[in-house]
C-alpha cells in the first residue's frame, strides 16, 4: 500500500532506535557465538566415525548459526538505514511545515495545501499561490522518498524471513561470519557505524591498514580509525595482496616533476621553431597549443602538489605537540577531477573523545593549499578561547571543514561566488558528516555539544545543510559575514530553538544579504527569532575603518563613501581574529554557553592586560 502524507505525519525514530539497540546486542553475541563454534569445530582433529559424526553435526549447527547471524545483522543494517531515510524525511517534512507557515499556507492531512492570505496584501497572496505550488513538488517528493523507504525495509525484512540475506562476501579475506568484509558504498552513516561495530578488532586493524581506501570516506566511522586509514593513503601502505602502494604525496611529487619536464620540453620546442624559418604556421600554433596545454596542466598539477603538501605540514602532530597543540585528525581528504580542486576535512583534537566539536566551514576562494592553515589557526584560537568559559580546551575538538568546492573568489573566477550550485551541492555532503559525527558519538556511547559556524558562502552553503541535517543532530549553528542563510525562516533550521545565531561586523562587509533571497535565503541578520551575537571585531588588528586606515593603508583618493565603495570587504575576515569579543562570542557557544556578557568581556579583558 503506497505510503500517504497522513501516514508519514505518524512516523517517529524512537521505535526503529529501539530495534536497532536490540539487534545490535544479538549481532555481536551471534557473532561472538558463530566465530568461537568454528573455531572449536576447526579444532576437532581426532578421527573415526562418532568424530566424523560430530564434525557433521557441528558443520551443520555451524551452517545455521551462521545464517542466523546474517539474518539479524542484515536486519540491523536494514534498520539502520531504515533511521536514517526516516529522520531525513521528518527533517524534510519539518521544512515543509515552516514554509508553509512563513508564506500564510498549510499542508493538511491528506497533502494538499491550502493558502490563508485571503486578508492580506496582494503581494502576500501572490507569494502564498507561489508557495503552495512549490510545496505541491515537494510534498509529492517526501512521499516519493518515505515510499522508498518503506519499500527497501519490506524487501530487506522479506529476504530475511524467508533465509535469503547474505552478507555480500564472496569468499572474502579476514572473514567475520555474518558480517560483510567490506563496506558498501550506498550505505547511510548509521549502517556504516552499525557495521564497523559489528567487525572484530582484528579485522578493523586489517582494513585500516591494507584496505584504507574502503573506509577513509566513511561518515559514521570514528575519527579515530579514518585518521589513520588517511594517512596510509597519503602517505604508503601495503595493500591485501601485499603489493605496496604508493602514497598520494610520492605520486603527486612524481606527476609535478613529470608536468615541469613536459612544460619544459613543450616550451623549449615552441620557441625553437618561432625561430626556425623552416616551420610553417601551422606547425606553430600546434606546438603553442601543445605548449599552452603542459602550462594549465603544470598550474593544476602544482596546486594539488602544494594542496597535498600542505595538508601533511598541517597535519605533522610530531610539529605540533613541539608547538603544544592538541594532534591533528585528517578526516576526509580527496580530488574533485570535475572542478580540479582538492578538499580535505582536519580536526585539532578528537571528535571521538570531545566533549565539545565544532565544525567551522569557510566560503568562497578557499583552498587546501593557500587557506588550511588559515582556518586551523582560527580554530586553534576559538579552541584556547573556551578556556575563559571554565572549559578545558583539551576536551574541545574543532573541525576546519574545507571539504567542498568552493566558488573562486578574488583574483579567480569570482562570476562563481553567484552560482547557488556549490552550496547545494555541497550541503547534503555536510548534513551527512555532521550526521556522521553524531552516529559515531552514538554508537559508542560518546555524547558531545556539536556546533556548526558558517563564514561567508560557507554560511549559505551550512544553513542549507543544516534544514537537511537529522533532528538531534547539530546543537547550535553560527553564521559570520552571511550572504544568506540557506532558508527563509528560522524554522527550517533542524537546530533547537534558540541555538542559532549571527554575528554581522559594523562596517565593512558588503558580503552580509548580498544573495538574492530565492536563491541564497534570507538575510540572517533579519530572520525572525535568530541571537544576535556581538559582531564587535573592533578589538581586532586587521579592522579597518573606512575614511580612515583604508585611506593611511592604501593612499586611496577617496573619503568615507568612496572607501566604502572602493573597499566593500575590508573587515569580511575578521570574525575570527584573536581577542575580540565575536570570536569569544563563537568559543563560548562552542564550551555550550551563551554569548559573553559585558562582565564577562570585562574580566577577559582585564585579565589580558587591557
Amino acid at each position: 500500500m503506497a505510503i500517504t502524507w497522513a501516514d508519514i505525519l505518524t512516523w517517529t525514530t524512537g521505535p526503529l532506535e529501539s530495534a536497532a539497540t536490540d539487534l545490535a546486542a544479538t549481532s555481536k553475541a551471534l557473532v561472538s557465538a558463530a566465530s568461537e563454534g568454528q573455531d572449536a569445530t576447526n579444532g576437532i582433529q581426532s578421527q573415526g566415525s562418532a568424530v566424523t559424526a560430530i564434525r557433521t553435526a557441528a558443520s551443520t549447527n555451524m551452517t545455521s548459526l551462521a545464517q542466523l547471524a546474517t539474518n539479524v545483522n542484515s536486519a540491523l543494517m536494514a534498520i539502520e538505514g531504515a533511521y536514517d531515510g526516516v529522520a531525513k524525511v521528518m527533517a524534510n517534512v519539518q521544512n515543509a511545515q515552516a514554509y508553509a507557515a512563513e508564506n500564510y499556507c498549510t499542508i493538511n492531512s491528506d497533502g494538499s495545501v491550502s493558502s490563508h492570505a485571503d486578508n492580506e496584501s496582494d503581494s502576500v497572496k501572490t507569494q502564498a499561490m507561489l508557495t503552495a505550488d512549490h510545496l505541491k513538488t515537494t510534498i509529492e517528493q517526501i512521499i516519493k522518498d518515505a515510499d522508498q523507504v518503506d519499500t527497501d525495509l519490506y524487501h530487506a525484512m522479506s529476504d530475511i524471513n524467508n533465509d535469503r540475506a547474505t552478507d555480500g562476501d564472496k569468499g572474502g579475506d579476514n572473514k567475520v561470519i555474518g558480517v560483510p568484509d567490506h563496506p558498501n558504498k550506498n550505505w547511510s552513516p548509521s549502517q556504516n557505524a552499525a557495521w564497523w561495530n559489528s567487525l572484530s578488532d582484528n579485522q578493523k586493524q586489517y582494513l585500516t591498514e591494507h584496505c584504507p581506501e574502503e573506509i577513509r570516506h566513511l561518515d559514521g566511522l570514528p575519527i579515530s580509525a579514518r585518521d589513520l586509514a588517511n594517512r596510509n593513503v597519503l602517505n604508503g601502505y601495503v595493500d591485501k595482496d601485499g603489493v605496496t602502494q604508493r602514497g598520494t604525496l610520492e605520486n603527486i611529487d612524481i606527476a609535478y616533476d613529470a608536468a615541469v619536464t613536459a612544460r619544459d620540453n613543450a616550451r623549449k620546442a615552441y620557441y625553437d621553431a618561432t625561430t626556425d624559418s623552416s616551420v610553417d604556421a601551422e606547425t606553430l600554433q600546434r606546438l603553442k597549443e601543445r605548449y599552452d596545454a603542459t602550462e594549465e596542466f603544470l598550474k593544476e598539477t602544482e596546486e594539488h602538489h602544494d594542496d597535498l603538501h600542505a595538508l601533511a605540514a598541517q597535519t605533522n602532530n610530531r610539529e605540533r605537540g613541539n608547538q603544544g597543540l592538541d594532534n591533528a585528525y585528517i578526516i576526509d581528504f580527496d580530488y574533485d577531477t570535475a572542478h580540479k580542486r582538492t578538499t580535505a576535512i582536519v580536526s585539532s583534537g578528537n571528535p571521538d573523545t570531545a566533549s565539545y566539536v565544532s565544525t567551522l566551514v569557510p566560503g568562497i576562494g578557499t583552498h587546501v593549499g593557500s587557506d588550511l592553515k588559515k582556518y586551523m589557526d582560527a580554530n586553534e584560537n576559538l579552541k584556547a578561547q573556551t578556556a575563559h568559559t571554565g572549559v578545558d580546551p583539551s576536551r574541545v575538538a574543532t573541525i576546519s571543514y574545507l571539504g567542498y568546492v568552493a566558488p573562486e573568489g578574488p583574483g579567480g573566477k569570482i562570476y562563481q561566488a553567484a552560482d547557488i550550485g556549490y552550496a547545494d551541492r555541497a550541503a547534503p555532503h555536510l548534513a551527512r558528516f555532521e550526521e556522521g559525527l553524531r552516529t559515531s558519538g552514538n554508537a559508542n556511547g560518546h555524547s558531545f555539544t556539536n556546533t556548526v559556524i558558517g563564514h561567508s558562502y560557507g554560511s549559505t552553503t551550512a544553513g542549507k545543510a543544516m534544514t537537511q541535517v537529522a533532528e538531534g543532530t547539530v546543537d547550535n549553528f553560527i553564521m559570520c559575514g552571511s550572504p544568506g542563510g540557506g532558508a527563509e525562516s528560522i524554522d527550517q533550521y533542524n537546530v533547537p530553538e534558540g541555538h542559532v545565531y549571527e554575528s554581522s561586523v559594523p562596517l565593512a562587509d558588503s558580503v552580509q544579504g548580498l544573495g538574492p533571497d530565492n536563491e541564497y535565503g534570507a538575510d540572517p541578520k533579519g530572520l525572525s527569532g535568530i541571537t544576535h551575537l556581538s559582531g564587535d571585531t573592533t578589538d581586532s588588528e586587521n579592522y579597518k575603518i573606512p575614511g580612515e586606515d583604508y585611506l593611511r593603508d592604501t593612499g586611496h583618493p577617496f573619503k568615507q563613501a568612496g572607501d566604502i565603495l572602493a573597499a566593500p570587504f575590508l573587515n569580511h575576515d575578521t570574525y575570527f581574529d584573536d581577542g575580540t569579543r565575536t570570536s569569544q562570542d563563537f568559543s563560548n557557544i562552542i564550551a555550550g554557553g551563551k554569548q559573553t556578557t559585558d562582565e564577562e568581556w570585562a574580566a577577559i579583558e582585564k585579565e589580558r592586560g587591557k
